[in-house]
């Protein structure tokens, strides 16, 4: 089971006792949980780490449930629980819980994990998988927590969070609560309303990337040097621009091969918005400069990394060459 499938379970009226999570995403994780313990609401909590637990204090859980109100217990670390030596009758504890609601956490970063022995032991109806969301399942998270604030997005702005904050879930929530407390009452978020709230680093990032593809010099230039100055490392601002070359030459190429706007979306595992902000941008490159000027990237890349050349002009050339007509 994933997260997604997870939410749903927990909506139904009868949802399983015993849980294992497990996998990379820990705020997902964390979301989880958070969630199971709204739909117990009231219940009482207990949280634990594998490493100062053993079972022989967890039994008392098991056994004495049908004494007490709902309760909910945690096990953080999972993986670092100790094997217990009765696992038949655990396993049978397990079947016969009422009120009692377990939760395994194990660390995914830990390789016993794919080993670890509590994956024979709960139920496979409760192990839920977190694993890494890809671009569309991040969207899809972002836009059901914003309806949960009560709010409403436009679809640059979604693009410019998930473009700034897309690779860390943690740090994408934050950055939807600021915006959130910035809108107050107003019900639609904006791009300005965004960019507001964010860093300088964030803003020219993103300001970055629609200077290249509208291949506008000048607000380019002004991005870089606001990454310079806020301390981004060279090779990074030059693997963004290389990523961008990419994307432009991959949906050219796609939609030069009939695919459709959605094939493509898919196939590439893009947003349909940036599918069509990117077609857009072809607009402004032939076939032969789009080729052109990924051969230069990759050029300077060789000599980022085999030459003492001043990084910052050699970056600040290739922008100029960008309002250059390759053709003329």
């Amino acid at each position: 089971m994933n997260y997604w499938e997870f939410r749903r379970l927990i909506k139904e009226k009868n949802i399983p006792s015993v849980y294992l999570f497990v996998g990379e995403e820990k705020f997902l994780m964390e979301d989880a949980l958070q969630a199971l313990r709204n739909r117990l609401k009231g219940a009482s909590y207990h949280a634990f780490f594998g490493e100062d637990i053993t079972w022989k204090e967890i039994m008392p859980f098991l056994e004495t449930s049908s004494l007490f109100g709902v309760q909910m217990v945690v096990i953080r670390h999972a993986q670092n629980l100790k094997e217990p030596s009765d696992k038949d009758r655990i396993s049978l504890l397990f079947k016969k819980l009422t009120n009692t609601f377990i939760v395994f956490m194990a660390n995914a970063e830990e390789e016993k994990t794919k080993k670890n022995y509590l994956l024979k032991l709960v139920p496979p109806q409760g192990i839920v998988e977190f694993s890494k969301l890809k671009s569309d399942g991040i969207r899809r998270w972002l836009n059901e927590k914003i309806k949960e604030f009560g709010k409403e997005i436009d679809q640059d702005s979604l693009y410019f969070l998930t473009v700034s904050w897309g690779e860390n879930l943690a740090l994408l929530y934050r950055e939807l609560e600021k915006v959130v407390y910035y809108v107050g009452d107003k019900k639609e978020i904006t791009l300005e309303d965004v960019k507001a709230t964010a860093s300088p680093r964030e803003v020219a990032f993103f300001t970055f990337l629609d200077a290249i593809q509208k291949r506008d010099v000048y607000t380019a230039l002004w991005g870089l040097d606001t990454l310079w100055n806020e301390g981004m490392f060279p090779m990074v601002i030059l693997e963004i621009i290389i990523k961008q070359f990419r994307q432009l030459l991959r949906v050219h190429t796609l939609k030069n091969e009939g695919y459709s706007e959605e094939e493509i979306a898919k196939k590439l595992d893009l947003h349909p918005f940036v599918v069509r902000k990117t077609i857009w941008a072809l607009s402004n490159y032939t076939a032969a400069e789009l080729l052109e000027f990924y051969m230069l990237l990759r050029q300077l890349d060789m000599e980022f990394k085999s030459t003492a050349k001043d990084e910052r002009i050699l970056l600040e050339r290739f922008l100029i060459r960008l309002g250059t007509n390759l053709a003329g």
